[in-house]
């Protein structure tokens, strides 16, 4: 039975007990936690199984306006869809609860939430939406690359980057708010137990607009089966990465965290 994961920014119960009970007249049953924002101790990977659950067909994420704007929430919640977006895809649905305040625009969000649809808590058709959403089939969203995260307290905090159906002669990685401290090559899915680069480079800086990202590089190949690895200290509110080029203008991705 196909079923709502809901997280809740806000620790009152009796909003949660309001959205179980009405979800489950319509036959929909609700799992959930209460966000933790701890961001130095990773703690929005904490419901990333449940998530993964492949009876899970829907992640609510509910809260205020001002809580959907907090930056450090955000980024907790820009690493979560990003892990569970890696494994189910991007179009993975996802509901944006707003229970207070002006409703946020798509555009408001972070890269990562961009395609919620963002609903008011009080809607009158919230039940019949919701009920819609859980048993439509997942959008299909093509992308150029694939991104993962890599985190725990003992590894830290590790982005993996590769093409779909392309083949990168190399590969830039830039952050705004943040330090790169180590990047690595090597095969898919998992952090390589050693990696030998060619020509790497630090302290790249890119600017964009009044912007100014701090880029790392390094020129090896990366495919659809090798992956580049990049170990970010602290919370960056933008990372920008694409294949790596000599020329001034480049085809780059930017991903705001925040």
């Amino acid at each position: 039975m196909k079923t709502i994961w809901l997280t809740s920014l806000c620790d009152e119960k009796e909003p949660v007990k309001g959205l179980m009970t009405r979800m489950k007249a319509y036959g929909i049953e609700i799992q959930g936690h209460f966000w933790q924002n701890d961001l130095k101790k990773m703690a929005w990977l904490n419901p990333l199984d449940e998530l993964l659950n492949k009876n899970i067909g829907v992640w609510i994420i509910s809260g205020s306006e001002k809580q959907l704007k907090e930056p450090d929430l955000r980024y907790g919640l820009s690493m979560l869809a990003l892990s569970l977006q890696a494994q189910r895809g991007f179009g993975f649905p996802i509901v944006i609860l707003q229970t207070t305040g002006e409703l946020l625009a798509a555009k408001d969000l972070p890269t990562p939430l961009q395609n919620a649809d963002i609903l008011s808590a009080t809607n009158s058709g919230l039940g019949p939406k919701l009920v819609a959403k859980v048993h439509m089939p997942p959008k299909k969203i093509e992308s150029a690359y694939h991104i993962n995260i890599h985190a725990n307290e003992q590894i830290g905090q590790w982005i993996e980057i590769r093409p779909v159906n392309d083949i990168w002669p190399g590969v830039i990685f830039g952050v705004i708010g943040a330090k790169i401290s180590f990047q690595a090559v090597g095969p898919q899915g998992k952090l390589p137990d050693k990696s030998i680069l060619n020509y790497p480079m630090q302290g790249l800086k890119i600017n964009l607009g009044d912007k100014t990202y701090i880029a790392w590089a390094t020129q090896n190949s990366v495919d659809s089966r090798t992956s580049y690895f990049v170990k970010v200290d602290e919370f960056p509110e933008s990372i920008l990465f694409g294949p790596y080029s000599e020329d001034s203008e480049a085809d780059l991705f930017i991903m705001q965290l925040k």
